[in-house]
C-alpha cells in the first residue's frame, strides 16, 4: 500500500511553498526564492512509499532521515569521506550524503532498519566492534552484507576493500575483519545467501514509479 509522509513543511524550514527570503543584490528588501519540489515514489525496506515533496537539491540521506524518519544512516562528514551515511540503492552501496534524493525514484532503497533486531552481521559487529561508539556501524553493516551476498567467503583483501570507504575513529581494521569472518561462518552454517532486503517485486512499486535500475 502506498504511504504518504506529509508535507515538506513538517520537516524543514522552507515549508510547503519551498520559499525562503533572499536579500536583494542592492541590499534592498528581501525577495522570496522558490525551490522546485517533486514527489518521489520508491520502495524503502520492502515497503512502497511516496514522499510528496522533495526539493531537487535534497540528498538521499536528508530524505531518509528528515522525511521518512529513518535515522539509522548517519550524517557524518557530509562530504562522502566517512561512509557513515551508506545505504543500498537497488542493492548497491551508495553514499547518502552525495546521492540526490531524485535518484531514489522508482528504485529500491535499503537502510539498516530493514534488519530489525539484527542478523549474523549485526551480531558479529556487536561482539567484535562493540568497544567503539557504533556511529559507523550501520553503514559498515550494509557494505558487509553486500560483500557477503557476492562473496560468501571473502578474502582479507576483499574485506579490506569493501570497508575502505568507511572511517572508524575508535577501532583499527582488525576487529572489523574478524567480525566479517565470523558473520561469514555463521551465514554459511545457515545456508544464507544475499540479504534479500531490496528484493521487492516490481509490481509492488507505487503507481507511475519507473522500473528499478539494473
Amino acid at each position: 500500500m502506498t504511504q504518504g509522509y506529509g508535507d515538506a513543511g513538517d520537516y524543514d524550514p522552507l515549508g510547503t511553498s519551498g520559499s525562503y527570503a533572499a536579500a536583494a543584490p542592492d541590499g534592498g528588501e528581501a525577495e522570496p526564492v522558490t525551490l522546485v519540489g517533486v514527489p518521489i515514489r520508491c520502495v524503502v525496506n520492502g515497503d512502497p512509499v511516496e514522499v510528496p515533496q522533495v526539493w531537487v537539491a535534497d540528498n538521499l540521506l536528508f530524505m531518509l532521515r528528515e522525511r521518512l524518519g529513518l535515522t539509522g544512516a548517519k550524517d557524518g562528514c557530509g562530504e562522502g569521506e566517512c561512509g557513515a551515511c551508506v545505504v543500498l540503492l537497488d542493492g548497491e552501496p551508495v553514499l547518502g550524503c552525495l546521492t540526490p534524493a531524485l535518484a531514489a525514484e522508482g528504485s529500491y532503497v535499503t537502510t539498516v532498519e530493514a534488519f530489525g533486531d539484527g542478523d549474523e552481521v549485526s551480531a558479529a559487529l556487536a561482539v567484535h566492534c562493540g568497544a567503539g561508539c557504533g556511529y559507523c556501524l550501520p553503514g559498515i553493516g550494509l557494505s558487509v552484507r553486500t560483500l557477503l551476498a557476492r562473496q560468501p567467503e571473502p578474502s582479507e583483501s576483499a574485506i579490506r576493500e569493501s570497508l575502505s570507504g568507511h572511517l572508524c575513529r575508535c577501532l583499527s581494521p582488525g576487529p572489523f575483519i574478524d567480525a566479517v569472518r565470523e558473520a561469514s561462518e555463521a551465514r554459511a552454517k545457515q545456508g544464507l545467501g544475499g540479504s534479500g532486503a531490496h528484493d521487492v517485486p516490481a509490481a509492488q512499486l507505487p503507481h507511475q514509479a519507473v522500473a528499478p535500475r539494473g
